[in-house]
């Protein structure tokens, strides 16, 4: 159960309902303009972006790695260093 998502669901929900006039449509209109209708695709989807941000994310570090020892005051060659295989 996304806790988060129905809490946002139930605070849409509660806004549309205290308006005059309200129908299933008001709802699902107010739902969809917040974003909380999802299609079927949209969760495999979430996973491949998280996947590819936790790819890049390590990417980054390492390549941080390397500037920081790039720019230490007095960089050595030695097998210490990051980014070189063993």
């Amino acid at each position: 159960m996304n806790t988060k998502a129905i809490g946002a669901a139930s605070q849409v929900i509660f806004k549309a309902m205290t308006r005059n006039g309200v129908v299933p449509a008001t709802i699902a209109v107010a739902l969809d303009a917040n974003g909380l209708l999802a299609g079927p695709d949209a969760a495999v989807e979430t996973t491949a972006l998280r996947a590819r941000l936790a790819e890049l994310e390590s990417v980054l570090a390492e390549r941080d790695e390397q500037i920081a020892y790039l720019l230490a005051d007095e960089p050595t060659l030695d097998d210490d260093q990051p980014g070189v295989p063993a």
